[in-house]
């Protein structure tokens, strides 16, 4: 006779925290989206993010970081808006290549997915090289991050934390109608 394996409540909690790390990844990363949309992400011609322009060029980086600035920053002295703009247009410049490397490499993948035969062995590769470039990403965006929190108040930070949560739950509100429309 088969016997169905009943989850018990330490099994449920222990699958529970990969899932509260994940989440937890995925809200830092949302709070990035300034310096990565100021790297080359950004707003279409109609004002949606979900198309993205082909590499901004750093006069147009520098523009978006500076609008930014003044939007998240309205309280901050001239000397704090000049450093944090320091800060951000150089990691937007260190950003830029490597956003153009992880396209490239994700458009190698989905060339090696269409084709007759499947090489695995490639398919690796490729995505160990996608995951060294999003912790090389992930470490300078932390870096910039933690430079500009130097630079503000703790008012200023929590007041920009604040809004970056509410920025995340407006994203995940959104995504969620659109997995309830696809469920249709």
């Amino acid at each position: 006779m088969n016997k169905q394996a009943i989850p018990t409540a330490s099994s449920r909690s222990g699958r529970r925290w990969p899932v509260a790390a994940a989440a937890a990844m995925v809200i830092a990363a949302g709070s990035w989206t300034g310096l990565s949309q100021a790297a080359g992400d950004s707003k279409d011609a109609r004002g949606g993010y979900h198309q993205l322009r082909g590499d901004m060029s750093p006069e147009m980086s520098a523009k978006r970081i500076d609008k930014m600035i003044e939007r998240l920053l309205p309280d901050g002295t001239p000397e704090q808006k000049a450093k944090v703009s320091t800060i951000a247009k150089a990691a937007a410049s260190d950003l830029m290549p490597l956003r153009k490397q992880r396209r490239e490499a994700h458009q190698q993948g989905m060339k090696l997915l269409a084709q007759p035969t499947i090489d695995r062995a490639a398919l690796e590769q490729i995505r160990a090289t996608e995951v060294q470039l999003n912790d090389q990403s992930s470490k300078r965006m932390t870096t910039a991050l933690a430079d500009i929190s130097e630079v503000l108040t703790p008012a200023q930070r929590v007041r920009l934390a604040e809004h970056f949560a509410k920025r995340g739950e407006h994203h995940r509100g959104h995504r969620a109608k659109h997995d309830m429309a696809d469920k249709k």
